[in-house]
């Protein structure tokens, strides 16, 4: 018995070693795997950092070269503008040299009148810089297409104010070469200045002698416009301002500053309307006949224009009678063949294949119906008054406008 107990103890033991063994080996296994892990994460690592510094240094160097790239961009710009730029260089050296000896003189000639050193120096600067002021204020306004010319008032009268100072205190014997000097010192900054600019293509320079005078033509009758028709044109400024700038052309706000003024079309007010009327009617009165029969006469016309047609050339209105008038040269009914007849027929219905229906206009249409408002009522309106609403054109096509409206208003009773 007690030999199985020693053997089982030996076997218990050697299953206790071999398990150890095998705790030990899942150790050790298990702390190869964890540094295998911590060596690829650490090379990893590595392999990142020198990646992160490899583009570090990419860029950077691309950031190098493209800031030289940019400074050499520069440089090449800047001499480039120097050489374009020889004679504004040339002008501000000579403004320079121009500066100093008149500055210098001005303050000993204000000085000498037992001026405050600081008085004398203000109002010596406030002489040269006001000019400067002027002729870089005027360089602006050529730049911009604006007027000028009161710009080189300013900078020519003060510079000749330091000059006269110049001159007169100048040392030496009075009126000597030394203050002809000193005072063309006052004069050389904006002289030259102004020379500079005589070679540059400014805004007009850049136009031709046709487009200026064009541009001239324009201003005087934008003139006219403002002093002839003062409500017109107040109406059309609004229209301009009102609207985003050059979204609106400047002839259409006219036109609409027009109709929105008057009510009618260019250059039609309620005087030449009621002219109109007063011509007709002193026309027909001095031929003898009714003002239906002038209208008869612009109807023909309306309905036969000038093609020649079946009859020969057509026939115009005689400036010494109507058509069948009772004046020596105007023409007899007779002489209208077989367009009265087309006359006749259109009237009543029976329409010309070569006169086809005009679509109306809804603009049209709008204004024959603020007519008929404004006439009471469109039984009041007529192929005449509906005519000049449009502005002209075919009697059919005003008629086919007034029957539009009457039969609208006729629906809506």
């Amino acid at each position: 018995m007690s030999t199985s107990y020693r053997e089982e103890r030996r076997l218990d033991r050697k299953a206790e070693r071999e398990e150890d063994r095998r705790d030990r080996l899942a150790d050790a296994e298990a702390t190869r795997i964890r540094e295998e892990a911590r060596a690829e994460q650490q090379r990893k690592d590595e392999e990142a950092r020198e990646e992160k510094d490899r583009r570090l240094r990419a860029e950077h160097k691309r950031e190098k070269a493209r800031r030289k790239a940019e400074r050499k961009k520069s440089r090449a710009e800047l001499f480039a503008k120097l050489g374009n730029e020889g004679d504004t260089v040339g002008a501000l050296i000579v403004m320079a040299c121009g500066i100093v000896p008149a500055l210098y003189f001005q303050l000993r000639a204000l000085n000498g009148e037992d001026l405050p050193g600081i008085i004398s120096l203000c109002l010596a600067v406030m002489l040269e810089a006001g000019a400067w002021v002027a002729t870089v204020s005027g360089e602006r306004a050529k730049r911009e297409g604006r007027p000028v010319g009161r710009f080189r008032v300013v900078m020519w009268a003060c510079a000749t104010f330091a000059a006269v100072i110049n001159y007169s205190h100048a040392p030496g014997p009075s009126g000597g070469w030394l203050a002809w000097v000193l005072a063309a010192a006052s004069y050389a900054g904006v002289f030259f200045w102004e020379v500079r600019g005589w070679g540059r293509h400014g805004t007009k320079a850049t136009r031709t002698k046709a487009q200026r005078k064009e541009a001239r033509r324009r201003r005087r009758h934008d003139r006219k416009r403002r002093r002839r028709f003062p409500a017109v044109y107040t109406r059309y400024t609004d229209i301009l301002t009102a609207n985003p700038y050059g979204t609106v052309d400047t002839e259409t706000a006219w036109r609409d500053a027009w109709r929105d003024t008057h009510g009618a079309d260019l250059a039609v007010t309620a005087g030449v309307v009621a002219h109109r009327g007063l011509a007709d009617k002193a026309l027909a009165a001095a031929h003898g006949v009714g003002v239906e029969t002038l209208a008869v006469e612009e109807l023909l016309a309306d309905l036969f224009p000038g093609d020649g047609g079946d009859d020969g050339p057509p026939a115009r209105r005689s400036s010494r009678g109507p058509n069948g008038g009772p004046s020596k040269g105007g023409r007899k009914a007779t002489t209208l063949g077989r367009k009265g007849k087309q006359a006749v027929d259109r009237l009543t219905g029976r329409t010309s294949r070569k006169v086809p229906d005009k679509p109306l206009d809804p603009a049209d249409l709008d204004r024959v119906r603020a007519l008929a408002d404004l006439l009471g009522g469109a039984a009041k309106l007529s192929v005449k008054n509906v005519r000049e609403a449009v502005g002209g054109g075919n009697t059919r096509y005003a008629m086919a406008l007034r029957d539009a409206v009457k039969a609208e208003r006729s629906r809506t009773r």
